[in-house]
């Protein structure tokens, strides 16, 4: 699968993470808080890749609301503070990610992470499920001046390691990863039943991971 392969990176959240619900519920309670429905759980799931604010002008889109970027501020603001304490409650790592992160640490792969999630968080959630461990470089939407899918962001964790990036692959499970792999033409895996709405037929090319167990 990994053959000429020397770095590994990952996406979190759909990717190794299933933190939907924990999303939903900081979703919603900021929904509500400022007068505003909550919205489903498959909604919820159609939205998560491009951090918290794009979760809150989606989510009150589809109640066809424009709001105004004071309001989307205090609503952000009020997301953050309730998700940053509960970032990892329901939320667990997907069945064998963790034996499949460590048989690629035994055979010397590099591992990073690249989330759009806010870079402190994408630190809470990989220490709260004990797999920072194993990563070497970890990514967030607010390390670098850009996030996915700009270029640019692959190609500086590329950099990072001082290699090319025909030895690199990235394992995402949305649209927004896969065409940041695209963008840095780096060679994507798609891990199915993520945070997409959109087909498999969509991900033109990228191979398919079902169950990290059976990698």
């Amino acid at each position: 699968m990994l053959k000429n392969i020397k770095l590994v990176i990952f996406d979190l959240d759909g990717t190794m993470i299933n933190s939907a619900k924990d999303i939903m519920v900081s979703n919603n309670l900021t929904l509500k808080k400022f007068g505003f429905k909550p919205i489903s759980f498959a909604k919820v799931k159609s939205i998560i890749g491009q951090g918290i604010m794009v979760n809150i002008i989606k989510s009150l889109q589809m109640q066809n609301v424009l709001p105004t970027e004071r309001l989307t501020n205090k609503m952000y603001k009020f997301f953050f503070s309730y998700y940053k304490n509960h970032v990892y409650v329901q939320s667990r790592p997907y069945p064998g990610l963790e034996s499949f992160l460590k048989k690629l640490k035994k055979n010397n792969y590099k591992l990073a992470v690249c989330s759009n999630k806010l870079e402190a968080l994408t630190k809470i959630v990989l220490r709260k499920s004990k797999l920072i461990q194993y990563f070497d470089f970890v990514v967030g939407g607010d390390t670098y001046a850009y996030k996915k899918p700009h270029p640019s962001v692959l190609n500086n964790i590329v950099k990072k390691f001082k290699i090319k990036k025909s030895q690199a692959v990235f394992i995402g499970d949305s649209e927004h990863d896969y065409e940041s792999a695209k963008n840095s033409n780096i060679k994507f895996y798609l891990k199915l039943n993520g945070f997409t709405n959109k087909p498999v037929s969509f991900f033109k090319n990228a191979h398919k991971i079902k169950n990290y167990s059976k990698i």
